[in-house]
């Protein structure tokens, strides 16, 4: 990699010199002859600000308040190429001293804009779904390796989380909110592959990305609609002479923040103000002599390189078009030893076999390998910083001296290495039948094949009596899994008169298998990674285990669109799928959907209305579902090498038992959910603006629910009993202008209201978010209550003296200084029935805003998003065991009376420890997401390198968090039912990034 990076410093180097000397040229010998002209609408009013460029040259002008505009041409002919937003582009020809009159038309661009749906397209005015989207531009100005961290703040109703900084880590996306107790993440379709994985993909790759939101348009994917659709649609081939495009960016990684802990001389007078409070001795005579100490966060991050490198080519005929992509990314973290590099094969072909059958394929061929960093967040922070990380005789320094605590530079060189390496291919034949002149009848195959391998190995070593270990040991594990998918459709279009109908159906077949082996052996007689495979260690010992899961389904679609005068929309469509996954007694489910829209400005009344260009209300109904839980709880599970005591003499018998029960009553969670919205354009839709409110109601949730102990199970039943209600509003607004130069604004948010309906019967509540503190759970899912909510003691101050002792509820065993919590049933003592809800880890806000601008051959686009709304569990701040070191609000401690009313007397446990508000951060956030400054050089200068177009640019990303919050990032991830606890994630970076998209 050195090479190459070498030989890119050299390129830009190279490159900036022929700019130069190309300037120079340009400005020496240039001769150009004048032009005069006004531009006009159709009713001969001056179109201000409207762009008038010469054609192939980067000569231009813009129009006057009267309309008019002059410029000098290159030559005594050329091509004028007039623009102005909402109207059609035109091209006229022009010769030298002529005035020319142009004349432009108003793009009807709301009925001629097409929009990716399931399982064909609409046009934008015909839509009554409500649905999201970007295009290729909108996220080609953010370098990333991850397609999910991209439409950060792009898509109203859609939340993105980062699920950590980790090289190669995927973002999860949600839609509208947390709707089930199982997993909420949408479905992915990648050109007609229906997937839960887009981690393959290459965004450079990318057309369009669609969020389907509402029941009508996500009905018709049934069963896997309820937490929403993101329809992706890659690049194709078009036809005309061969085009290739290539695209670089190299940059550098660092760790945005630290967080803020005590320094050695800070860290020492706490431990010891610690231990009097404890009782015992103080363990450091003079703190003042450690002064800063160490900082173990320096020991663990560093600045890391990322680059990525496109290069594709296109073109065809009308026999043939293609698209061939490769793509390659090598990213080290931001944390030593991790690493990701990933190796992609794109091939997209269509061939027209003759006027009735097109045959085509999407074809995706992807490599992976990487390096995952050892858990050393974790020590870092708690790590004593009066401890060097080596000493002057060379031995890794003792970080255990006052809490088990490992060295985190030891676990580099003890515990990294963990490699893993993972080969997949996605793609899809298709054929293309048209017939009877409105039939198109459309099959299509795609196969999901992965095939990965992970290794950890640990040699021996010994740093400490708690960090060590005595017999090496390499783990080997190998995870395979093919989903297949062939889908039938058959379609009918009709436009006769003021009428378009379309009817769709169709029938599909999905089959999934997945399963994982692996083993350990210990005792390795070197540390060489030749050796890292199983035969080379011990046989005696050994470990081993296999596992599979499968799933198949059969469905059966149906929809129907039809458009009366451009002005009455209507839509009706439905699926019916069948599970593997349920009993026999539910295998299938049912899911319709109606929705109607009325395209108001194209009423006659509307025609006098000039200021509104576009306006449309539109409202859905629908039941969508959810199938995502495991292939087997269908069925009871049996677990072998049990042993119990039993028979006439007591003996220790071995045998079988159930562990899990069955339920062949299972059936789908279905979700009904009503959205109502409104589009409306403005000033010639220059303000364009869309609404929706949406209410969302998941019943017969999955869940399991309490069984008495008689039965002899291990574990509870699953079972459809519980109700949860989402309702809320997405809006985004645009101003998009061409005066006095291209430019657009937009906002864009998102509201969630969170509500547990019911759970099941006998369960009164769900207990969950362990805290890593001596089995604590921190959340609790109850009805009235958003899903996954805070539970816990809320703090009223701190016992000044005896007298509040006296005065206040208490437990029983506080002093002066501890806190004091909130008597929440009134019965004058504080017990575990004083928890209560603390707030919720999702927030009810989400937003985003746009800024992007194009002058002079110059562009700027700058991106933010935000949340508010929600509260972090800080639990790395609970976790004490020993005397760890100290965030710095521990400074702020209670020292005796009125010095602290927030923050306790220091201990390194007891009551003040308990989950409570005292561990609750708000997660309240705006970040400045991406910042692009790009300049696209002159068609002049790129004719001399023989390129159609050439653009060199500078970004940066996560620049900027305003935020409250004293973790790494306010954006943390859990599961469904205790999202939000901050156990310390491996932390996003800020990225700045040079790069080069360059066309031929």
């Amino acid at each position: 990699m050195k090479i190459i990076l070498l030989r890119t410093k050299s390129a830009y180097r190279l490159l900036l010199m022929a700019l130069v000397w190309g300037l120079s040229i340009a400005t020496t010998f240039a001769q150009t002859y004048p032009i005069k002209g006004e531009v006009q609408d159709t009713e001969g009013e001056p179109l201000i600000g409207a762009s008038v460029v010469v054609k192939n040259a980067a000569i231009g002008a813009l129009t006057d308040e009267l309309g008019r505009f002059s410029l000098n041409m290159p030559a005594q002919t050329g091509t004028l190429v007039i623009t102005y937003f909402g109207y059609k582009p035109l091209e006229i020809a022009a010769t030298a001293n002529q005035e020319i009159r142009v004349v432009m038309e108003i793009a009807p661009t709301e009925i001629e804009e097409q929009v990716i749906v399931g399982y064909g397209t609409q046009r934008k005015s015909d839509l009554t779904g409500a649905i999201s989207s970007v295009k290729a531009k909108d996220i080609a100005r953010i370098p990333s390796p991850s397609v999910g961290t991209v439409l950060q703040g792009k898509l109203s109703g859609v939340q993105v989380i980062p699920s950590s900084g980790e090289p190669g880590a995927q973002a999860v996306i949600r839609i509208r909110g947390v709707g089930t107790l199982n997993d909420a993440s949408p479905l992915f379709v990648v050109d007609g592959m229906l997937l839960n994985d887009i981690s393959f993909l290459n965004t450079n790759d990318i057309a369009s990305i669609e969020a389907l939101k509402d029941a009508s348009a996500t009905a018709i994917y049934g069963s896997r609609g309820a937490n929403g659709v993101i329809i992706i649609t890659t690049k194709k081939g078009v036809s005309g002479k061969p085009a290739f495009s290539f695209n670089a960016y190299y940059g550098m990684q660092q760790v945005t923040r630290q967080i803020a802990l005590t320094n050695g001389s800070e860290y020492a007078m706490l431990a010891n103000e610690s231990a009097t409070n404890t009782g015992i001795k103080q363990p450091f005579p003079n703190p003042d002599t450690f002064g800063i100490g160490t900082n173990w966060q320096d020991q663990i991050f560093r600045n890391a390189p990322i680059q990525n490198y496109q290069l594709s080519a296109s073109g065809g005929s009308d026999k043939m078009t293609y698209l061939i992509s490769g793509d390659y990314i090598n990213q080290s973290g931001i944390i030593k030893t991790s690493e990701y590099q990933r190796v992609s094969l794109r091939i997209n072909n269509e061939y027209k076999m003759n006027k009735f059958i097109t045959v085509g394929h999407n074809l995706s061929i992807v490599y992976n390998d990487g390096n995952n960093a050892p858990g050393v967040l974790g020590n870092a922070y708690r790590a004593d910083p009066t401890v060097v990380p080596i000493d002057s005789s060379g031995k890794y320094g003792n970080t255990t001296n006052n809490a088990p605590i490992g060295n985190p530079v030891a676990q580099f060189d003890y515990n990294a290495n963990n490699p893993r390496y993972n080969y997949r291919t996605v793609g899809n034949l298709y054929l293309d039948f048209k017939f009877l002149k409105n039939f198109n009848f459309h099959t299509s195959y795609g196969l999901d094949y992965s095939n990965g391998v992970q290794k950890t190995f640990v040699p021996v070593y010994f740093v400490s009596s708690i960090q060590q270990n005595q017999v090496s040991r390499l783990d080997v594990g190998f995870d395979r899994s093919r989903n297949w998918l062939w889908e039938n459709t058959l379609s009918y279009n009709l436009e006769k008169g003021k009428s378009r109908l379309n009817l769709l159906g169709g029938i599909t077949s999905q089959n999934y298998y997945g399963e994982s082996i692996g083993g350990g052996r210990i005792n390795y007689p070197s540390t060489d990674p030749t050796f890292y495979y199983l035969n080379a260690g011990q046989i005696e010992g050994q470990t081993n285990y296999n596992s599979a899961s499968w799933w198949s389904m059969a469905s059966y679609l149906f929809r129907a669109n039809y458009t009366f005068d451009n002005r009455f929309l209507f839509t009706v469509s439905g699926r019916a799928d069948g599970s593997s996954k349920f009993g026999k007694n539910n295998r299938y489910g049912y899911f319709p959907s109606v929705a109607a829209g009325w395209n108001v400005s194209n009423e006659k009344f509307m025609s006098g209305i000039k200021a509104i260009s576009r306006l449309k209300i539109r409202g859905s109904w629908g039941i969508i579902g959810n199938e995502k839980i495991g292939g087997n709880q269908q069925y009871a599970l049996v677990s072998p090498n049990l042993s119990a005591v039993f028979g006439a003499n007591e003996v220790l018998q071995n045998g079988s038992s159930t562990i899990a029960p069955g339920n062949p009553n299972l059936q789908w969670e279905s979700t009904s959910q009503s959205n109502a919205g409104f589009e409306i354009g403005l000033f010639n839709n220059r303000l364009q603006g869309e609404v929706d409110w949406y209410r969302r109601v998941t019943n017969d949730i999955l869940t399991t629910v309490p069984i008495p102990g008689y039965v002899g199970s291990a574990s509870d039943p699953t079972v459809n009993a519980a109700s949860v209600l989402n309702t809320g509003v997405d809006f985004k607004v645009t101003w998009q202008d061409a005066r006095p130069f291209n430019y657009h604004v937009s906002i864009l948010g998102s509201t969630v209201r969170n509500e547990v309906l019911s759970l099941g019967q006998g369960k009164e509540e769900i207990l969950a978010g362990g805290l890593g503190v001596g089995g604590l759970l921190g959340t609790r899912t109850v009805v009235g209550s958003p899903i996954g909510s805070y539970y816990g003691y809320k703090v009223a101050g701190i016992y000044q003296n005896q007298e509040d002792l006296a005065n206040f509820p208490k437990r029983g065993n506080e002093v002066p200084g501890d806190l004091r919590f909130e008597d929440i049933n009134g019965d004058g003592v504080i017990t575990a029935l004083d928890r209560t809800d603390l707030g919720s880890p999702t927030p009810n806000l989400i937003f985003g805003a746009n800024f992007g601008l194009e002058i002079k051959g110059f562009d700027l686009e700058v991106d933010f998003n935000g949340q508010r709304g929600n509260y972090i569990a800080n639990a790395k701040k609970m976790a004490r065991f020993g005397t760890p070191n100290y965030e710095v609000s521990y400074l702020n401690r209670w020292t005796g009376e009125g010095t602290s009313n927030s923050e306790p007397r220091i201990t390194d446990g007891g009551g003040n420890y308990d989950f409570s508000t005292r561990f609750l951060e708000k997660g309240d956030f705006l970040r400045l997401r991406n910042v692009s400054l790009g300049y696209t050089l002159p068609s002049n200068w790129t004719d001399v390198l023989n390129m159609g177009s050439l653009r060199i640019f500078v970004t940066g990303t996560n620049l900027v968090t305003w935020t409250q919050y004293s973790g790494y990032t306010p954006e943390i991830l859990g599961g469904v039912l205790d999202g939000g606890i901050d156990f310390g994630i491996y932390p996003i970076a800020r990225v700045y990034n040079i790069g080069v998209n360059a066309n031929f």
